[in-house]
């Protein structure tokens, strides 16, 4: 969150519902700028159908098939976790929600929330008269009306500094992985394991977390074999995952090839301030324990990571996948399966 606060809510006043004003709106959708635009479903019924609408601008799908055991996004502090944790990750500054007006008084708190966890910049577009409603969410708020078109576009192009401090503006576009080739939607083999580097623990001393190891550029994960697809390809395919813990621990399963076991071992700890380093553990007795350097495209997916385990307040050294063995990793396979990705089975 921003020091002294997020800027004040802007409402963007549209009393004749023009499509000019929605058109602004959407035509300010930048990610890689710091600027998500979301168009809310007011019709979906489900309590985190907000949630979903803005994990889908941000680029993400929601798992499939879970109907046996429910997925976490059923749920809606799970979903607006995934959603603050991504918004601080692709360090969006500028929240655009277009037909404001038609949102449940709840669904309009969950903005003011969202704005106050990530530190954000909120704009609101209110597509009818100024109601009570309105004044009665914004009257412990900060915040503006504007009610003309030119000052609305202004206000709509504003680019924030991200709350981690970084310029998200033009100074800085996030790279993301550009595939060299198309995806054809074949399934991707899971790699066999790499060696790693192996650290020895001296008797009744506590294993230390991941230490920094000499850089790596590397696009490819460890992997051996002919059924082996590019990273750049499964990089693409997890920017899509929409929980964040989901996506890491597959771009780690990748990487290294630890099970389920294995990945539920992995501390807050075990990867480095930098993301270029993770640990892996033989076991609970941490006896001879692996290191493996992070490749560039996976580095923004352990950063989600860890910014998911502050904004839940979890101790740097408590399991940074919690509850990833609940029904044997269950929801992890349905996430590898939505992207159509080997998951290693646990012996």
């Amino acid at each position: 969150m921003t020091a002294g606060g997020p800027p004040p809510v802007t409402v963007i006043h549209d009393k004749d519902d023009h499509p000019a004003w929605t058109t602004a709106a959407h035509a300010a959708h930048e990610p890689a700028l710091g600027r998500l635009t979301v168009d809310p479903s007011p019709a979906n019924g489900a309590p985190a159908a907000l949630a979903h609408d803005l994990l889908y601008a941000l680029g993400k799908r929601l798992p499939q098939g879970g109907e046996k055991y429910g997925t976490w996004a059923d749920s809606q502090r799970p979903a607006w976790d995934a959603v603050a944790t991504w918004v601080l990750t692709h360090h969006i500054g500028h929240l655009i929600v277009c037909r404001t007006d038609r949102l449940t008084h709840a669904r309009q708190r969950q903005l003011l929330a969202l704005r106050e966890r990530c530190g954000i910049r909120l704009t609101l577009l209110w597509h009818r008269q100024v109601t009570p409603a309105l004044r009665t969410l914004l009257e412990e708020t900060p915040h503006h009306i504007i009610e003309t078109l030119p000052q609305a576009r202004i206000a709509l192009d504003r680019t924030e500094h991200s709350p981690t401090g970084t310029p998200s503006a033009g100074q800085q576009r996030p790279t993301e992985p550009a595939p060299r080739r198309q995806d054809g939607g074949q399934w991707i083999t899971s790699p066999a394991p790499s060696d790693g580097v192996v650290t020895n623990r001296p008797k009744r001393a506590r294993c230390q977390g991941a230490p920094k190891l000499a850089p790596t550029t590397s696009s490819a994960p460890s992997a051996r074999g002919r059924d082996h697809t590019p990273a750049d390809v499964l990089a693409a395919r997890l920017t899509t995952v929409a929980h964040p813990l989901h996506a890491t621990a597959l771009a780690i399963h990748a990487v290294t090839g630890a099970d389920i076991n294995q990945l539920a071992l992995i501390r807050g700890i075990d990867i480095n301030e930098t993301a270029t380093t993770v640990k892996i553990h033989d076991s609970t007795a941490h006896r001879r324990c692996r290191l493996y350097p992070l490749p560039t495209w996976t580095r923004r997916l352990a950063r989600a990571a860890g910014i998911h385990g502050q904004l839940k307040d979890r101790a740097p050294d408590s399991p940074l996948f919690p509850l990833i063995t609940v029904q044997d990793g269950e929801q992890l396979r349905l996430t590898a399966t939505g992207i159509r990705y080997h998951l290693k089975p646990t012996p």
